[in-house]
Order: C-alpha cells, then structure tokens, then sequence
C-alpha cells in the first residue's frame, strides 16, 4: 500500500494520512534500551553467567530466551504468557536481534530448569557487573544493616531470625 495518502479535511484543520510497507511497533521504545545494554556489555555478561546444559538440535541462545524475557517485563509485562504478545512483532524482534522469537513455554521451561547454584552464580555475577558500575561511595563503604526477619510460617530460606 506504499504510496496511497488520504487526506481528511474539517472545518479547521485537515489530516493526511499516507501508509508504509515498513513494519511499526508500538514498542519501539525497546530501542533506546537495548543500545544502552549494548554499550554496557549486557550480552557478554549474561553469557558468561547463563547455564545452558541443554541438548536440543533447535534450542536457542539463552542471551536471547533472557533478552525476550527482558522486553516481555520493561513492556509490562508480569508472567510468562506476556512474552506472546512480542511474538509476532518485528520490530521488537529486530530491536532485539533474535532470529526468532521464543514461546512463554520456552521460557518457564529453561526457568523452571535452573538450580539453586545456578541462580547463586547468577546473582554473583550480575552483582558485581552492577557494582562495578555504582560510583564509590565519598567515606569508602556503606555499612547496612537490618534485622527485620519474621518468621511468618515455618521457616524462611535461608534467614536467621537475630537475636
């Protein structure tokens, strides 16, 4: 429909409209975002810290089960299902450089499939890729502490109770 236009005029104002064969997202926000990870580095950490024991011939990289993850929360999305509605956009997928898009079931899989030293490892790496970028506190450290630990029903992983 490249080169069609409809103009709409009213008593005041008039409105053209014209159509291209580009594709649009109402998501092309995500752009800024992801040239800022770019710049920081964002795909090489997560790679050295993502797990990835899987086999299949037609998997894809966990960089980009994560990356589409990602797009899924910073575009409102709360579970994995919201994942879907980014399915079928170009532009999102373009923005993110994936080849292909993965399903919410793709997602809960890979998931669901970490363990306890995974996420540890995880949380490691991605902490110090934070704090090596947080500015130095001006006294030199920051001494935090808090002892708001309640027992609500049975015991709490991984928290004390202080005493």
């Amino acid at each position: 429909m490249q080169g069609q236009s409809s103009v709409f005029e009213g008593p005041a104002t008039s409105l053209a409209l014209r159509y291209t064969s580009k594709p649009v997202s109402g998501w092309g926000g995500l752009l800024a975002v992801m040239r800022y990870f770019e710049r920081r580095g964002v795909r090489q950490v997560l790679q050295s810290a993502l797990p990835d024991g899987r086999t299949s011939p037609n998997q894809m990289p966990v960089v980009d089960l994560v990356l589409a993850f990602l797009a899924a929360v910073l575009t409102g999305g709360r579970r994995f299902a919201h994942v879907e509605r980014l399915r079928t956009d170009e532009v999102v997928q373009a923005i993110l450089v994936l080849a292909r898009m993965p399903s919410a079931m793709t997602l809960t899989r890979y998931f669901g499939g970490l363990v306890r030293s995974q996420v540890e490892h995880l949380s490691a790496v991605l902490g110090e890729f934070v704090s090596r970028r947080l500015p130095r506190s001006a006294l030199g450290a920051t001494l935090d502490l808090d002892s708001t630990v309640f027992e609500r029903c049975g015991s709490q992983e991984g928290s004390p109770q202080g005493l």
